[in-house]
């Protein structure tokens, strides 16, 4: 599964022009009066050259379901190159289209966290305390992991490592 995910990862990079789901914080969504064309049949939709993603709307979205369409055929084309795909397992377009909902749900994550949110006072956070919130978000996150995997090997070989004396 991790190959078939560094293949969606790889698309993403390709057509966002990002490394990490971190960078869509940066992401300009399309404008609330493209959407509501498209939604109406009288837009043209997303753009596959300039592809940008609903980051309002849910993922089910119209324009979102369209964003997804256009990466899994993206995707579906590489799928001829020998070089590109090389040995990779058969996989359904269901299979991959999942990879590509679970990727962008993940990239509208990053981006609402990225969003001013109301401070205790009732006023939008200046760019200053985004940024501090989201540095502490991370950085819990960050102890929290640590601290699972730390367990998990110490633990672990608690129970079951043969390698190590006890």
């Amino acid at each position: 599964m991790i190959r078939q995910q560094n293949y969606v990862r790889n698309l993403f990079e390709t057509v966002f022009d990002v490394t990490h789901d971190d960078d869509f914080t940066m992401h300009e969504p399309p404008s609330h009066e493209e959407i509501l064309s498209f939604k109406r049949g009288e837009g043209e939709g997303p753009n596959p050259d300039d592809l940008r993603i609903d980051m309002k709307g849910t993922i089910s979205s119209k324009w979102n379901k369209a964003v997804v369409d256009i990466l899994l055929e993206k995707l579906l084309q590489k799928k001829d190159d020998p070089e590109y795909w090389g040995d990779m397992p058969k996989r359904s377009n269901t299979y991959f289209e999942d990879l590509i909902v679970k990727k962008l749900t993940r990239a509208r994550s990053s981006w609402k966290n990225a969003q001013p949110h109301l401070n205790e006072e009732g006023e939008l956070e200046n760019i200053d305390e985004v940024e501090k919130r989201m540095i502490t978000t991370k950085e819990e996150r960050d102890r929290v992991g640590r601290g699972y995997t730390r367990r998990m090997n110490v633990g672990g070989c608690r129970f079951g490592c043969s390698n190590t004396k006890r």
